[in-house]
């Protein structure tokens, strides 16, 4: 049995990838870098014809669709790019694994739910009133999750959703297209202010908890037909506070934060969600507090991106 990872050169593909293989799996990487290695496969998930020799040379029983596109902003200045690669990516691995008799894991995310005001969010809530993802990058994913849902309905194709809520942590290269938390604390490291938004909350996931809800997915969730489940910490605190730890953790003065109001568009106050429906079907629970992910993010970003500063 092998076990396919798109995009698995990123941040949480890369570890993935590294803990299947540590639990005996044999896992085949595609991404679209130029490396010759054992079990890569460089191919463009946009085109069909670069995907299918996979499923053809390896026997691949388990997908996990982790490239695409990634964030608000990003989205926003390219849209046309974040619809083809996110949408048609989606689409092109729905067909194979129903062809070649997989079962697919797609990488969505929490901005599918938009901001639908102050209700908790559980994954039946797109099913119970109007969803509108407040970018284009969320519209992308909530897109392809309709699609896998059709696929599943019509066609029997084996499908879970993932729904990550703020992952972060090592290998996060920071960047003004990636997490506030890897851009948080890069810039504090080199003592330049960050910009805080006052009043919005998050539930922030150290990567590996998200890795290891991924891989309980794949050994423990029902097959019943199309599944969205939210993966995530039940840990909301404010961004200020946040930043405030980064600060403390780092030993850097909190005179580096600077609230503003956040924008009126494009951003979600509040994500309070609920990960009760992956404990119940597959045992998922955040394990590592908060304060001990920013340190080992503190302290990888030190070591490999500050130079041991």
């Amino acid at each position: 049995m092998a076990v396919l990872v798109t995009g698995g050169l990123g941040v949480i593909g890369t570890r993935l990838t590294n803990r299947l293989r540590e639990k005996g799996y044999h896992v085949i990487v595609s991404d679209k870098a130029i490396l010759k290695q054992k079990d890569y496969v460089r191919g463009d998930i946009t085109r069909y014809e670069e995907l299918a020799p996979i499923f053809k040379n390896f026997q691949i029983e388990h997908v996990f669709h982790f490239a695409g596109e990634v964030g608000r902003e990003n989205g926003e200045q390219f849209p046309r790019r974040c619809v083809e690669i996110n949408e048609s990516g989606a689409m092109n691995l729905a067909q194979l694994c129903l062809e070649n008799g997989a079962r697919l894991y797609f990488s969505s995310s929490s901005e599918i739910y938009g901001n639908p005001g102050n209700v908790r969010l559980t994954e039946d809530l797109v099913d119970r009133q109007a969803i509108r993802p407040t970018n284009v990058y969320g519209w992308s994913k909530l897109h392809a999750e309709n699609y896998l849902r059709h696929m599943a309905e019509n066609y029997d194709l084996r499908v879970v959703s993932f729904r990550f809520f703020m992952c972060y942590g090592i290998g996060e290269y920071p960047n003004p297209f990636r997490s506030a938390m890897a851009n948080f604390v890069h810039n504090i490291l080199n003592d330049r202010p960050i910009t805080v938004h006052q009043g919005t909350k998050r539930g922030w996931c150290y990567v590996d908890d998200i890795v290891e809800g991924c891989c309980l997915a794949m050994e423990r969730a029902p097959e019943d037909g199309y599944q969205a489940y939210n993966l995530g910490r039940d840990d909301v605190r404010n961004t200020e506070e946040v930043a405030t730890i980064i600060c403390e953790l780092a030993g850097k003065p909190t005179s580096l934060l600077q609230l503003v109001e956040p924008p009126k568009q494009l951003l979600t106050p509040i994500k309070n969600a609920s990960f009760d429906k992956a404990y119940r079907a597959f045992g998922f629970e955040s394990k590592i507090p908060l304060e001990e992910g920013i340190r080992r993010t503190i302290a990888w970003q030190r070591e490999l991106i500050l130079g041991s500063r």
